[in-house]
């Protein structure tokens, strides 16, 4: 997609992932195999050099027990590990997110973790035998059929949280915890991906946490840790200078599926695609100054495809700033040309604050510049979308009550929300944060409030 101007240097950032996790119905769970494989070359493209995904195992039973090859886990590891190998054929290294105690449906009841603010999940208590035992016959069975499935994982990446986690006293702290059951699981990892690495990812975790960690790594397996993606906390542009284990690279835990503002908050295409140029830069900036030297994007679908070719084309050096990508991505997707591109580059970026956009100028610009081109490929058909989102609910906010008039501008909102999930996404039935439910529109509960009153009322009536 660009040329690099930084010549024969070394990129910002070395390690680029690009975490993209199938599931919750999102993209990456229902693209077909040759329609991953063309899009990854393209994440390839914009400069990523890394693939990750997470066997997310919610509402999933067991594959391995020999009763269900038919059901949801398998069809979903399946595509996994297509996936992996498509990424292997573009030349990308493959991680595994893995959150441990999190486990199959089926297997929670046996030796259930306690739970508590931030642990939730299918989760078992790894203090608990039967409970570590599942969670290691797990991965043994997960490892061993990415091998003989032709996939060479390079790393495991472990997450304590968001699922995972248990608040038994046997298990506290948990952080230590979750240390000593990922050794157990890398013993397993490496008998069949020799020299698989250690990474872990830091969301979520506190400060103490990071302490606790570091020291029990030091002590016990000095070396062990190859690098620590850091959080960053929403709205927030740069990692907290915590403690890591020696010799270990500070990287970043970067969301890119939301854009510049967080008030209101514009995230996993609740509200169509985003865009973040100015946070992404200014986040890129921040990171390198701290001295990280990697960063893992993390994605739940391709309504983030611009602030993926930010986020790689300016932590791979492709590109000098956030306008330079903007410019190039026009071009190449829009067919926008010397006289347009310009004005291209500033329509996209303007959604970074997409609720203060004036929808009626910038429908007129676009009308302006999508004039001459007749197709409507899927990039620019949910900008195209997005604008109607933004006009319908700003129509839903011009009524005050909940009339017929105003229940009917809702309908016209989710007739276009439907139109971009069905027709250019092409998702199913959503899940977890990408559930339409999850949205942040401030009209939406009360809407959903007074539609079931009236459901009820209509049911009555009837």
């Amino acid at each position: 997609m660009v040329v690099p101007v930084f010549g024969q240097e070394a990129a910002p950032f070395q390690d680029r992932i690009l975490y993209a996790p199938g599931h919750f119905g999102n993209s990456y769970e229902v693209m077909g195999e040759h329609e991953m494989r063309d899009y990854l070359a393209e994440c390839k493209g914009y400069g990523f050099n890394r693939y990750a995904d997470w066997y997310d195992t919610a509402d999933c039973t067991d594959l391995f027990s020999g009763q269900n090859h038919m059901l949801l886990g398998s069809a979903l590891w399946q595509r996994k590990k297509a996936n992996f190998r498509s990424a292997q054929s573009l030349g990308l290294p493959c991680d595994l997110v893995i959150t441990p105690n999190h486990v199959f449906a089926e297997q929670c009841g046996a030796a259930p973790a306690t739970a508590s603010d931030r642990i939730f999940g299918q989760l078992v208590c790894p203090s608990i035998p039967e409970g570590r035992a599942i969670i290691l016959r797990n991965y043994e069975n997960l490892f061993a059929d990415l091998a003989a499935s032709g996939v060479r994982l390079n790393a495991l990446w472990p997450a304590p949280y968001d699922y995972g986690g248990c608040a038994c006293a046997a298990c506290s702290p948990w952080i230590l915890t979750f240390a000593k059951l990922c050794h157990e699981i890398h013993d397993i990892a490496l008998k069949h991906h020799p020299g698989i690495e250690m990474r872990f990812i830091g969301w979520w975790w506190s400060e103490e946490e990071h302490r606790l960690f570091a020291d029990w790594v030091d002590q016990n397996v000095p070396g062990w840790v190859k690098s620590v993606a850091l959080h960053i906390p929403y709205g927030e542009t740069d990692v907290s200078d915590v403690p890591l284990p020696a010799g270990s690279e500070r990287q970043a835990f970067v969301h890119i599926g939301y854009a510049d503002v967080t008030q209101p908050i514009d995230i996993y295409g609740l509200f169509g695609p985003v865009a973040a140029p100015e946070r992404l830069q200014q986040t890129l900036d921040a990171l390198k100054a701290h001295g990280c030297t990697g960063l893992m994007a993390y994605s739940e679908g391709v309504f983030d495809d611009v602030n993926k070719a930010l986020l790689a084309g300016l932590a791979s050096g492709l590109h000098r700033d956030a306008s330079s990508v903007l410019t190039a991505y026009a071009r190449r997707f829009f067919k926008a040309d010397d006289t347009t591109v310009a004005e291209w580059a500033a329509w996209l970026g303007a959604w970074g604050n997409p609720f203060s956009v004036d929808a009626e100028a910038c429908g007129a610009t676009l009308s302006r510049l999508t004039a001459s081109t007749g197709d409507r490929p899927w990039r620019r058909r949910q900008w195209e979308l997005k604008l109607d989102l933004l006009k319908a609910h700003h129509a839903v906010m011009a009524v005050p009550d909940w009339t017929p008039e105003r229940f009917s501008k809702a309908d016209a909102y989710w007739n276009v929300y439907e139109q971009l999930e069905r027709g250019v996404w092409g998702l199913g039935p959503t899940r977890g944060c990408i559930a339409r439910s999850r949205t942040n529109l401030p009209w939406y509960s009360d809407w959903e409030k007074h539609s079931a009153a009236g459901a009820v009322n209509s049911s009555e009536n009837n």
